[in-house]
């Protein structure tokens, strides 16, 4: 008996796999249904909403309330972040009392002073 018929392994290449089978006009058929059934759905829900909307207001949209356009509506801020600054005043105070001389209380003696020149005392009281 020969075993060369048993023993020979069936080799292919290793691009030539089960690719060549593979149905693409099914799977390029079936991802364009896809699309065109996703598409349909777009158009039919904007018509559904826009005729939602023609129910609900017939004469347009209603008018924006009173306080629309004011800086403060009770206790809540209107302004646009990008247009408010006071944070950025705030800001500019904090840095010119941390970086000038002034008395806290000028009755008790207690003075602020830059933050550099205290950081120096700091160092210079720390080497004695």
């Amino acid at each position: 008996m020969s075993s060369s018929a048993h023993g020979a392994a069936v080799t292919q290449p290793p691009g030539d796999l089960e690719d060549k089978n593979l149905p693409y006009r099914k799977i390029v058929g079936v991802g364009l249904g896809a699309i065109v059934i996703f598409a349909v759905s777009i158009v039919w829900s904007t018509l559904l909403l826009r005729g939602a909307e023609q129910e609900m207001h017939p004469a347009g949209p209603p008018p924006l309330p009173p306080g629309v356009n004011q800086y403060e509506v009770g206790i809540v801020n209107q302004r646009m972040f990008s247009l408010d600054q006071r944070a950025a005043q705030k800001r500019l105070q904090q840095m010119t009392r941390l970086n000038t001389y002034g008395w806290l209380d000028k009755q008790a003696g207690v003075a602020h002073i830059p933050v550099d020149v205290a950081m120096d005392m700091l160092v210079q009281e720390q080497k004695k």
